[in-house]
Protein backbone atom coordinates (compact mmCIF):
# COMPACT_ATOMS: atom_id res chain seq x y z
CA UNK A 1 0.00 0.00 0.00
CA UNK A 2 2.88 2.37 0.65
CA UNK A 3 2.76 5.53 2.72
CA UNK A 4 1.07 7.82 0.20
CA UNK A 5 -2.61 8.65 0.44
CA UNK A 6 -4.80 6.21 -1.46
CA UNK A 7 -8.21 7.45 -2.60
CA UNK A 8 -11.38 5.75 -3.82
CA UNK A 9 -13.99 7.73 -5.75
CA UNK A 10 -17.63 6.97 -4.98
CA UNK A 11 -19.52 4.53 -7.20
CA UNK A 12 -22.88 5.57 -8.59
CA UNK A 13 -24.71 4.17 -5.56
CA UNK A 14 -22.37 5.95 -3.15
CA UNK A 15 -20.51 4.71 -0.08
CA UNK A 16 -23.38 3.11 1.79
CA UNK A 17 -24.55 -0.06 3.51
CA UNK A 18 -22.24 -3.09 3.19
CA UNK A 19 -19.80 -1.32 0.85
CA UNK A 20 -19.19 1.36 3.47
CA UNK A 21 -18.66 -1.34 6.12
CA UNK A 22 -16.11 -3.17 3.94
CA UNK A 23 -14.10 -0.04 3.18
CA UNK A 24 -13.98 0.99 6.82
CA UNK A 25 -12.81 -2.51 7.76
CA UNK A 26 -10.03 -2.18 5.17
CA UNK A 27 -8.75 1.04 6.76
CA UNK A 28 -10.46 3.60 4.51
CA UNK A 29 -12.06 6.76 5.87
CA UNK A 30 -14.06 9.70 4.60
CA UNK A 31 -12.45 12.83 3.15
CA UNK A 32 -15.18 15.07 1.73
CA UNK A 33 -16.69 12.92 -1.07
CA UNK A 34 -13.88 10.38 -1.27
CA UNK A 35 -12.59 7.61 0.93
CA UNK A 36 -8.86 7.39 1.65
CA UNK A 37 -6.30 5.48 3.63
CA UNK A 38 -2.73 6.17 4.73
CA UNK A 39 -0.04 5.10 7.18
CA UNK A 40 1.30 8.62 7.85
CA UNK A 41 -0.03 12.13 8.29
CA UNK A 42 1.15 15.69 8.96
CA UNK A 43 -0.30 17.64 11.90
CA UNK A 44 2.16 20.49 12.45
CA UNK A 45 3.46 23.40 10.40
CA UNK A 46 6.89 21.75 10.14
CA UNK A 47 5.29 19.21 7.74
CA UNK A 48 6.99 16.31 9.49
CA UNK A 49 5.14 13.07 8.86
CA UNK A 50 4.09 10.90 11.78
CA UNK A 51 2.82 7.30 11.79
CA UNK A 52 -0.89 6.62 12.12
CA UNK A 53 -2.95 3.50 12.74
CA UNK A 54 -6.71 3.15 12.26
CA UNK A 55 -8.99 2.43 15.22
CA UNK A 56 -12.45 1.06 15.77
CA UNK A 57 -14.51 0.44 18.90
CA UNK A 58 -16.39 -2.82 19.39
CA UNK A 59 -19.74 -1.27 20.25
CA UNK A 60 -21.27 -4.22 22.04
CA UNK A 61 -18.18 -4.73 24.24
CA UNK A 62 -17.95 -1.23 25.73
CA UNK A 63 -18.03 -0.87 29.50
CA UNK A 64 -17.81 2.86 30.07
CA UNK A 65 -14.88 4.11 32.11
CA UNK A 66 -15.58 6.34 35.13
CA UNK A 67 -14.47 9.45 33.23
CA UNK A 68 -16.99 8.70 30.47
CA UNK A 69 -19.80 8.17 32.98
CA UNK A 70 -18.92 11.48 34.66
CA UNK A 71 -19.20 13.32 31.33
CA UNK A 72 -22.67 11.86 30.81
CA UNK A 73 -23.69 13.09 34.25
CA UNK A 74 -22.30 16.59 33.65
CA UNK A 75 -24.19 16.85 30.36
CA UNK A 76 -27.44 15.26 31.54
CA UNK A 77 -29.26 18.61 31.47
CA UNK A 78 -28.66 19.17 27.75
CA UNK A 79 -31.08 18.17 25.00
CA UNK A 80 -29.71 15.76 22.39
CA UNK A 81 -31.22 15.51 18.90
CA UNK A 82 -30.16 13.00 16.22
CA UNK A 83 -31.30 13.55 12.64
CA UNK A 84 -30.16 13.33 9.00
CA UNK A 85 -27.17 15.57 8.45
CA UNK A 86 -27.48 19.13 7.19
CA UNK A 87 -25.59 22.41 7.52
CA UNK A 88 -27.25 25.78 8.12
CA UNK A 89 -26.27 29.21 9.41
CA UNK A 90 -26.58 28.11 13.04
CA UNK A 91 -24.12 25.27 12.43
CA UNK A 92 -21.69 27.56 10.63
CA UNK A 93 -21.84 30.10 13.48
CA UNK A 94 -21.00 27.32 15.93
CA UNK A 95 -18.20 26.10 13.65
CA UNK A 96 -16.71 29.60 13.46
CA UNK A 97 -16.58 29.82 17.27
CA UNK A 98 -14.99 26.36 17.41
CA UNK A 99 -12.46 27.23 14.68
CA UNK A 100 -11.37 30.36 16.56
CA UNK A 101 -10.80 28.30 19.70
CA UNK A 102 -8.85 25.23 18.58
CA UNK A 103 -5.08 25.23 18.33
CA UNK A 104 -4.85 23.29 15.08
CA UNK A 105 -5.75 24.13 11.50
CA UNK A 106 -9.28 23.31 10.33
CA UNK A 107 -11.29 24.02 7.19
CA UNK A 108 -12.68 27.49 6.62
CA UNK A 109 -16.27 26.30 7.13
CA UNK A 110 -18.17 23.23 8.20
CA UNK A 111 -19.57 22.89 4.68
CA UNK A 112 -16.11 22.90 3.10
CA UNK A 113 -14.94 20.28 5.60
CA UNK A 114 -17.77 17.89 4.75
CA UNK A 115 -18.78 18.62 1.17
CA UNK A 116 -17.87 19.40 -2.38
CA UNK A 117 -21.09 21.21 -3.29
CA UNK A 118 -20.86 20.47 -7.01
CA UNK A 119 -20.99 16.70 -6.35
CA UNK A 120 -23.81 14.47 -5.08
CA UNK A 121 -23.50 13.35 -1.47
CA UNK A 122 -22.26 9.71 -1.46
CA UNK A 123 -22.63 8.98 2.27
CA UNK A 124 -25.55 8.14 4.53
CA UNK A 125 -24.82 10.90 7.04
CA UNK A 126 -26.35 11.79 10.39
CA UNK A 127 -25.85 14.60 12.86
CA UNK A 128 -26.14 14.99 16.62
CA UNK A 129 -27.09 18.38 18.05
CA UNK A 130 -26.56 19.26 21.72
CA UNK A 131 -28.75 22.11 22.96
CA UNK A 132 -28.69 24.09 26.20
CA UNK A 133 -32.09 25.76 26.50
CA UNK A 134 -32.47 27.28 23.05
CA UNK A 135 -28.74 27.48 22.29
CA UNK A 136 -26.89 25.05 20.03
CA UNK A 137 -23.69 24.30 21.94
CA UNK A 138 -22.26 21.29 20.09
CA UNK A 139 -22.78 19.23 16.94
CA UNK A 140 -21.28 16.04 15.62
CA UNK A 141 -21.48 14.33 12.24
CA UNK A 142 -21.15 10.66 11.44
CA UNK A 143 -21.74 8.31 8.50
CA UNK A 144 -23.44 4.95 8.78
CA UNK A 145 -23.37 1.63 6.98
CA UNK A 146 -25.16 -1.62 7.75
CA UNK A 147 -23.18 -2.58 10.85
CA UNK A 148 -20.81 0.35 11.31
CA UNK A 149 -20.69 4.07 11.92
CA UNK A 150 -17.73 6.38 11.34
CA UNK A 151 -17.31 9.60 13.29
CA UNK A 152 -16.45 12.53 11.00
CA UNK A 153 -16.28 15.74 13.02
CA UNK A 154 -17.36 17.16 16.37
CA UNK A 155 -17.63 20.90 17.01
CA UNK A 156 -18.62 22.84 20.10
CA UNK A 157 -18.81 26.31 21.57
CA UNK A 158 -15.65 27.04 23.62
CA UNK A 159 -17.75 28.46 26.47
CA UNK A 160 -18.85 24.88 27.17
CA UNK A 161 -15.45 23.17 27.03
CA UNK A 162 -15.62 22.35 30.77
CA UNK A 163 -18.39 19.89 29.89
CA UNK A 164 -16.10 17.97 27.49
CA UNK A 165 -18.63 18.35 24.67
CA UNK A 166 -16.43 16.64 22.08
CA UNK A 167 -16.21 13.53 24.23
CA UNK A 168 -19.92 13.79 25.01
CA UNK A 169 -20.61 13.65 21.27
CA UNK A 170 -18.41 10.55 20.97
CA UNK A 171 -20.50 8.93 23.68
CA UNK A 172 -23.71 9.91 21.90
CA UNK A 173 -22.45 8.35 18.66
CA UNK A 174 -21.55 5.22 20.57
CA UNK A 175 -25.02 5.13 22.11
CA UNK A 176 -26.61 5.54 18.68
CA UNK A 177 -24.60 2.61 17.31
CA UNK A 178 -25.56 0.52 20.32
CA UNK A 179 -29.26 1.39 19.92
CA UNK A 180 -29.14 0.25 16.27
CA UNK A 181 -27.37 -3.00 17.22
CA UNK A 182 -24.32 -2.05 15.16
CA UNK A 183 -20.99 -3.75 15.71
CA UNK A 184 -18.34 -1.11 15.01
CA UNK A 185 -17.72 2.57 15.64
CA UNK A 186 -14.76 3.75 13.56
CA UNK A 187 -13.09 6.75 15.20
CA UNK A 188 -10.24 7.51 12.77
CA UNK A 189 -6.56 7.12 13.49
CA UNK A 190 -4.17 7.28 16.42
CA UNK A 191 -0.46 8.09 16.25
CA UNK A 192 2.59 6.66 18.01
CA UNK A 193 4.25 10.09 17.94
CA UNK A 194 1.42 12.29 19.20
CA UNK A 195 -1.13 12.22 22.01
CA UNK A 196 -3.53 14.42 20.02
CA UNK A 197 -5.70 11.47 18.93
CA UNK A 198 -5.55 9.44 22.15
CA UNK A 199 -8.99 10.66 23.26
CA UNK A 200 -10.54 8.22 20.79
CA UNK A 201 -9.96 5.35 23.20
CA UNK A 202 -11.40 7.05 26.29
CA UNK A 203 -14.85 5.37 26.58
CA UNK A 204 -13.23 1.93 27.09
CA UNK A 205 -9.74 1.21 25.75
CA UNK A 206 -10.36 -2.51 26.24
CA UNK A 207 -13.06 -2.39 23.54
CA UNK A 208 -10.80 -0.72 20.93
CA UNK A 209 -9.16 -2.53 18.02
CA UNK A 210 -6.30 -1.30 15.80
CA UNK A 211 -5.73 -2.26 12.17
CA UNK A 212 -2.42 -3.90 11.25
CA UNK A 213 -2.41 -2.77 7.61
CA UNK A 214 -0.09 -5.32 6.01
CA UNK A 215 -1.99 -8.26 7.44
CA UNK A 216 -5.35 -6.45 7.15
CA UNK A 217 -6.06 -7.75 10.65
CA UNK A 218 -7.76 -5.95 13.52
CA UNK A 219 -6.13 -6.61 16.91
CA UNK A 220 -6.87 -5.48 20.51
CA UNK A 221 -5.30 -2.06 20.94
CA UNK A 222 -4.84 -2.38 24.71
CA UNK A 223 -2.86 -5.61 24.32
CA UNK A 224 -0.51 -4.12 21.70
CA UNK A 225 -0.06 -0.50 22.73
CA UNK A 226 2.02 2.24 21.16
CA UNK A 227 5.46 0.60 21.64
CA UNK A 228 4.39 -2.37 19.53
CA UNK A 229 2.84 -0.11 16.89
CA UNK A 230 5.95 2.07 16.75
CA UNK A 231 8.12 -1.00 16.13
CA UNK A 232 5.62 -2.31 13.58
CA UNK A 233 5.74 0.98 11.70
CA UNK A 234 9.55 1.19 11.68
CA UNK A 235 10.04 -2.43 10.66
CA UNK A 236 7.11 -2.96 8.31
CA UNK A 237 5.79 0.34 6.96
CA UNK A 238 8.41 3.08 7.10
CA UNK A 239 10.18 2.25 3.86
CA UNK A 240 7.16 1.20 1.80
Amino acid sequence: MGNALHYISPPKEGFKNELFDRLLAAGYYRMQHLMFTCNETVINSDYKTIPVFWLRTLVQNVLLEKAARNILKKCAGFTVLIEPAYIDDEIETLYAAYKAHVQFEVSSSCASYLHQPELPEPFDSMMIKVIDGNKLIAAGYFDKGSESIAGIINIYHPQYRAYSPGKFLILQKLQYALSKNMQYYYTGYISTESIRFDYKTFPDAEAVEVLLPLEQTWAPYSKLGKPFLEAYYLQMLHNL
